[in-house]
């Protein structure tokens, strides 16, 4: 994570009297120093005296992009809401939300967690050799998600699946920036159709997901804990989302970091293999999982093909690895 050091935050900003009055109203005269963590609005302010840090979120009030600043203001809620499930205690857990103050553009100010996320860990692996680590960490995150899902289950199944919509948003954007061309768009809107028709992503368990389970989403603790946080996509949907975007991401991580599809692939079976060990029946849930994977698989491919950061040839490498997978999954 790339940090700026910005400064003091100025006594006569708002912020800080919120900072003072709501959460360090403790200290005397609280001063706190100003990160930048992120080229999004997201800063961690830090109490000089007391060395105790917060996470501030923001979104610009005039934003005219609504579903984008609603989506921010969400989190606060979310937090607390899944919290209720009993994720306030080790060893899965889900960052606090302190406070919010919309009118300032505050979606939410959040408890700092200190630790290592997984793409640590992925780095180690890759340069390292730290395989086993990578592992053991692999285990935590798939019980973690595992319980979220678990104890989040409405009882009902998924009857329209948002996520037909949300590649087809993908492609078309990827076309328009030419990491795909005019006739691989249609190759994909074919292969996407074909997975609407079949029916694999429709009638599936209604859970909770986290929505964004991205390496740098979670943080695991020097006490053994993981601790979830971004939580502002979290919603209703299929738990194949997030495993198949967990899988994807590990996909990319060992794809850009030493060029091989084939070194991911010990990490995304045991990844699986850990998610359903605790099922009733773990050969027929991986069977159905698996079915289903290489679509939000292909989905999360797509997402990472966006990254302007990323070289030009390596975009349109991932958006063809997409292809594959969405092709491979109906040759099942």
């Amino acid at each position: 994570m790339n940090k700026k050091y910005l400064g003091y935050l100025n006594t006569n900003d708002p912020l800080h009297s919120i900072l003072a009055s709501r959460l360090f109203n403790h200290i005397s005269n609280p001063q706190f120093n100003v990160e930048q963590l992120s080229s999004k609005q997201v800063y961690k302010y830090t109490e000089e005296n007391s060395g105790i840090a917060v996470i501030g979120k923001f979104f610009d009030p005039l934003d005219s992009h609504i579903e984008r600043v609603n989506r921010l203001k969400r989190e606060y809620e979310n937090i607390q809401m899944i919290r209720g499930y009993h994720f306030d205690v080790a060893p899965y857990y889900v960052v606090k939300a302190l406070t919010k103050e919309f009118p300032i553009g505050l979606a939410v100010v959040e408890e700092f967690i200190k630790g290592k996320d997984l793409d640590h860990y992925l780095k180690k692996a890759v340069f390292q050799d730290a395989e086993k680590l990578l592992f053991d960490k692999l285990s935590l995150f798939a019980s973690f998600l595992r319980q979220i899902h678990h104890r989040t289950y409405s009882g009902e199944t998924l009857k329209n699946n948002e996520a037909i919509n949300y590649i087809y948003s993908l492609i078309t954007y990827l076309s328009k920036y030419t990491v795909i061309d005019h006739q691989d768009l249609k190759n994909y809107e074919i292969l996407i159709q074909k997975w609407d028709d079949y029916g694999l992503l429709r009638n599936n368990l209604k859970v909770i997901i986290h929505g964004d389970t991205t390496p740098t989403n979670f943080i695991f603790t020097n006490e053994g804990s993981i601790v979830a946080i971004d939580m502002e996509r979290m919603r209703q949907g299929d738990p194949a989302y997030d495993v198949g975007m967990v899988c994807g991401e590990l996909k990319h991580a060992f794809l850009w970091r030493c060029n091989s599809l084939q070194k991911s692939e010990p990490f995304i079976r045991h990844f699986i293999k850990e998610y359903v060990k605790d099922s009733p029946n773990p050969i027929d849930e991986f069977k159905t999982l698996t079915s289903r994977l290489p679509f939000y698989m292909a989905l999360t491919e797509l997402r990472i093909s966006r990254n302007k950061y990323l070289d030009w040839s390596y975009r349109k490498k991932i958006a063809k690895e997409a292809y594959n997978c969405l092709q491979g999954g109906l040759n099942k």
